[in-house]
C-alpha cells in the first residue's frame, strides 16, 4: 500500500495517539503545576495552607508536583517512557481517591475524567500499534 491509499483507507492512529499525549501533557502540566502552588503558598487559604496539612497529604503533593511534571514533559515529547509515567501518575492519583479520600478529599468526578482518559489512551495505544503492525 502507499501513503495515500493508507491515509484514504484509514485513521492514522499513531497521529491520534501523540495529540492526545500533547494533550494530556498540557493538563496534566497544569496539575503538576496546581501542586506546586499548593506547596509555595501561591494563592494560599485557611484549607490549601501546606505546612498545616496532614503529613500524608504533604507527602501526596510533593509526589504529584514532581511527578506530574516529569509526566507532562514525557507525554509532550509523545514517548513511551511518558505514557508510562503518566500511568503510573494517574492510577496512583485514582488509587488514593478510591481507598484514602481523605487525603484530597472527595474528588469522584475527577476520578471519572482520569478512568476515562486511561481507558482513550490505552485504547490509541492499542489501535496505534495494531496499525504498526498491519504495514
Amino acid at each position: 500500500m502507499s501513503d495515500t491509499e493508507t491515509e484514504a483507507s484509514g485513521a492514522a492512529w499513531g497521529e491520534y495517539l501523540v495529540w492526545f499525549m500533547r494533550a494530556l501533557a498540557v493538563l496534566w502540566l497544569a496539575k503538576g503545576l496546581m501542586h506546586w502552588s499548593i506547596v509555595l503558598g501561591i494563592g494560599e487559604g485557611e484549607e490549601t495552607r501546606f505546612l498545616a496539612m496532614p503529613a500524608m497529604t504533604q507527602s501526596a503533593t510533593v509526589f504529584f508536583a514532581v511527578f506530574d511534571l516529569v509526566a507532562a514533559v514525557g507525554l509532550w515529547m509523545a514517548s513511551a517512557w511518558g505514557g508510562v509515567i503518566w500511568l503510573i501518575a494517574a492510577l496512583a492519583h485514582l488509587l488514593l481517591i478510591l481507598f484514602m479520600p481523605e487525603i484530597f478529599g472527595p474528588q469522584r468526578p475527577f476520578a471519572v475524567i482520569v478512568a476515562v482518559l486511561v481507558a482513550i489512551y490505552l485504547g490509541l495505544t492499542f489501535l496505534a500499534a495494531r496499525a504498526e503492525a498491519a504495514e
